[in-house]
């Protein structure tokens, strides 16, 4: 009860209701000693009136426990294949859109990580999960079935915030260790919107581009030029989607692309659209669109 007391004083409500559909979100701000690994922790219960969305390319992992009806996630085909989600998924970071369905509506508890967060909390390299979504229980075993037991048997949503919240503190405690050049390159990226480029990583670093390249791949699970795209493509959609803004190329250069082409080739290829099909989607979240 304690932890309870405390946990709710770091907590936010969000409620929504609009066409898109109706659904709540509780915010559990960061625990200090989780700050660096994890960027957002929540719970989210509600339906929607679409039939599916698209999750976008972001620079982090996800985990994400449903504690309520089935949700899939469509593999694109040919043949299209809905694969059901009911337990717990690990979702890597990764270059590639996710589509998914809850026709039933949704419960689900939620973890950001941030790009090295994931291998801390795995004890895992981050190159055997990028681009990856899938059971979390085949990851790190029995504790995962154990951990979504303990969830299901409590009924209010700050208790299940605060028990995945105490599972990520303990997880976290003897975590993968990050290396120090990969902490401070990611965050450098992070902070630039991925307009650093590599060859100024490689210099300022003292280690050759290979060097850094393998202790990406191993930590991040991404190569630095691609988790640089992902936050620029980032940058630009939330310049996008958050004004409305229709400069093409002012969104373009502001961002970091060389030009309109550039953006437009790299949105299509990270998200499957355009900026401009993007901007005339309804959002659910910052980072996903509403197929239909």
């Amino acid at each position: 009860m304690r932890s309870e007391s405390q946990a709710l004083q770091r907590t936010r409500m969000l409620v929504h209701e609009s066409a898109l559909g109706a659904w709540k979100v509780l915010l559990l701000d960061v625990h200090e000693a989780l700050r660096g690994i994890v960027t957002h922790l929540w719970y989210g219960k509600g339906k929607v009136a679409y039939a599916r969305d698209r999750i976008l390319p972001r620079a982090s992992s996800l985990l994400l426990i449903n504690v309520g009806p089935p949700q899939y996630m469509v593999l694109r085909g040919p043949p299209e294949k809905r694969v059901p989600f009911s337990d717990i998924w690990f979702s890597g970071i990764g270059d590639t859109p996710i589509d998914t369905e809850a026709p039933l509506g949704s419960a689900v508890v939620g973890v950001s990580f941030t790009a090295i967060g994931a291998a801390t909390m795995l004890h895992l390299p981050s190159q055997l999960t990028a681009n990856q979504t899938g059971p979390f229980e085949s990851l790190i075993g029995k504790e995962a079935r154990s951990l979504h037991q303990r969830l299901l048997d409590i009924p209010d949503a700050l208790g299940r915030l605060v028990c995945v919240e105490e599972f990520l503190l303990r997880r976290c405690s003897s975590g993968f260790a990050i290396h120090p050049l990969v902490n401070w390159a990611s965050q450098l990226l992070a902070a630039s919107g991925g307009r650093i480029a590599t060859r100024q990583l490689v210099r300022e670093s003292g280690y050759s581009r290979k060097q850094l390249a393998l202790l990406f791949k191993e930590q991040v699970g991404l190569a630095p030029k691609t988790l640089a795209r992902i936050h620029r493509f980032q940058c630009a959609l939330r310049m996008i989607t958050a004004g409305g803004r229709r400069d093409w190329c002012g969104v373009a250069l502001d961002t970091g692309y060389y030009d309109q082409a550039h953006m437009i080739n790299e949105f299509r290829d990270l998200s499957g659209l355009t900026p401009r099909e993007i901007s005339c989607m309804a959002q659910p979240d910052t980072n996903s669109v509403v197929l239909w």
